[in-house]
């Protein structure tokens, strides 16, 4: 975990990164004691900023999953499914859960490794689903989709990804220790779709200063025009590819910032289909 209150200069490239000394003043690593208030029983409205296909996209939009599958998708860093929530708020629901995520781990996530079917060369996703979905006491409706999600979406996942051996399929609660820095990932792709709050942001390769991407770590520095930041939707399924993915560079992306309401953290309930 980062130390928000430390104040730290970049000696690397001090004459481009006028902001880091103030680093700990404006970074969004700092947790402010109270944020954004949301009405709890209403599905908030989280939108795009951009169309995926305009000039410069880092995302392959598509109407299904198997569209992914398509050779010219392979271009593209990211691989998007806009999708329209078709259940209600349950921010309630998902805060009353807190403590039973973290009672499985240290972060407040439940998981599970995918495993071949027996006898076959397909990937035992519902099996999977009924492992990890038996420990979350979340809304029936809401586990019924996110089953469907872990088993079409995994399988989507599992095809992008032939030469993996392994997929880790998490439920994960995040809140104030959600991942607000500009990053890549380390391993070879993440799948990821949020179902309240706000989706994950992302931005393009035009507006991406990579060098303080991989030295600096300022995030002020990182992102060169803030207007063109991008977010995909509460419900949308998306794609990450990760920095050890096969022949391409990855997406650039962050956790959106962490939302209170009355000073208490709002969780966002994330389901993510890894690839080591």
């Amino acid at each position: 975990m980062v130390d928000a209150t430390a104040s730290w200069t970049c000696h690397l490239r001090p004459h481009h990164c006028h902001g880091c000394a103030q680093y700990a003043k404006h970074t969004s690593y700092a947790k402010p004691r109270y944020g954004p208030t949301l009405n709890a029983h209403t599905v908030p409205t989280v939108h795009a900023n951009a169309s995926p296909w305009e000039a410069g996209s880092s995302l392959f939009r598509a109407s299904s999953l198997s569209d992914w599958l398509r050779p010219e998708a392979a271009a593209f860093p990211g691989l998007h499914l806009p999708r329209r929530p078709s259940w209600p708020n349950y921010q309630v629901e998902i805060d009353q859960v807190q403590g039973d995520f973290r009672a499985e781990g240290d972060f407040g996530a439940l998981e599970t490794t995918v495993s071949k079917v027996e006898g076959g060369s397909g990937w035992d996703f519902e099996q999977a689903a009924d492992d990890l979905l038996g420990r979350a006491k979340l809304p029936q409706d809401l586990l019924s989709i996110i089953k469907d999600d872990i088993c079409q979406f995994g399988s989507t996942v599992a095809s992008l990804c032939p030469w993996s051996k392994s997929f880790i399929v998490k439920l994960e609660l995040m809140g104030e220790d959600s991942c607000p820095r500009w990053h890549m990932d380390s391993y070879c792709g993440r799948g990821i779709v949020t179902y309240n709050l706000a989706g994950t942001e992302y931005a393009t390769d035009d507006i991406v200063d990579f060098w303080e991407l991989e030295h600096c770590g300022n995030n002020d520095c990182i992102i060169k025009d803030k207007s063109k930041i991008r977010q995909v939707n509460v419900g949308d399924l998306l794609f990450m590819k990760g920095k050890n993915f096969p022949g391409g560079r990855g997406l650039v992306h962050r956790s959106p910032d962490v939302q209170y309401q009355n000073g208490a953290v709002l969780n966002r309930l994330v389901l993510k289909v890894d690839v080591p």
